[in-house]
C-alpha cells in the first residue's frame, strides 16, 4: 500500500555515526515502497556557547521546513505512543496531510521557536537519546507502523 504523502525527516547535519548513516540507508529503502521519503541533513557549523549553538541549528532547521507542512517535533517531553497507537495516529494524520515535516534536534535539543511551530511533539522514549540514533529509531518505528497499517506482517504481537 503505498500512501499519498511526502515526509521530510530533518536534522542537523552532517552525520557523524556510519552505524547510523548505514541504518538510514536500510529504512529508506524500505520505506520508499510506502511514501515519498526524504531526509535532510543541513551542515550547522556548531561553535559557539550551547544557546549560540541551538541558535544557529534552529535558524539552518526552519530553513528547511516546507511552508504548510504538518509538523512533528522528536521531544523527550513529547507524547509516547505505542506501535498500535502510532500506527493509527500515522494514519489519521495521512488522511488529513499531505506533507509531514518530522524535525530532531542536536545535542541542545529543539530550537524553541521549532517546538512552538510543531503540531505534534513525539517521545520515541523516556529515554534521552542521541540525535542520530533518535533518526535511526524513528525510522525503524515509521516502517513498522507502516507495514501495520498494510497489512505486511512484519510487525509481530
Amino acid at each position: 500500500m503505498r500512501f499519498p504523502v511526502r515526509l521530510l525527516l530533518l536534522a542537523p547535519g552532517p552525520l557523524r555515526y556510519p552505524f547510523v548513516k548505514e541504518g538510514l540507508s536500510f529504512y529508506r529503502e524500505r520505506l520508499r515502497p510506502f511514501l515519498d521519503f526524504r531526509e535532510v541533513f543541513p551542515r550547522v557549523r556548531g561553535k559557539g556557547s550551547p544557546e549560540a549553538r541551538l541558535r544557529e541549528e534552529g535558524e539552518v532547521l526552519k530553513r528547511h521546513l516546507p511552508q504548510g507542512a504538518y509538523v512533528v517535533a522528536l521531544d523527550e517531553r513529547g507524547r509516547v505512543l505505542g506501535t498500535r497507537e502510532f500506527s493509527a495516529w500515522l494514519s489519521r494524520v495521512f488522511l488529513e496531510k499531505r506533507e509531514i515535516a518530522v524535525v530532531c534536534g542536536g545535542p541542545e535539543g529543539l530550537y524553541p521557536e521549532i517546538l512552538e511551530r510543531a503540531d505534534f511533539r513525539l517521545s520515541l522514549s523516556p529515554l534521552t537519546l542521541n540525535h542520530e540514533l533518535a533518526l535511526l529509531v524513528f525510522c525503524e518505528a515509521l516502517y513498522r507502523a507502516l507495514t501495520l497499517l498494510s497489512g505486511h506482517p512484519y510487525h509481530r504481537e
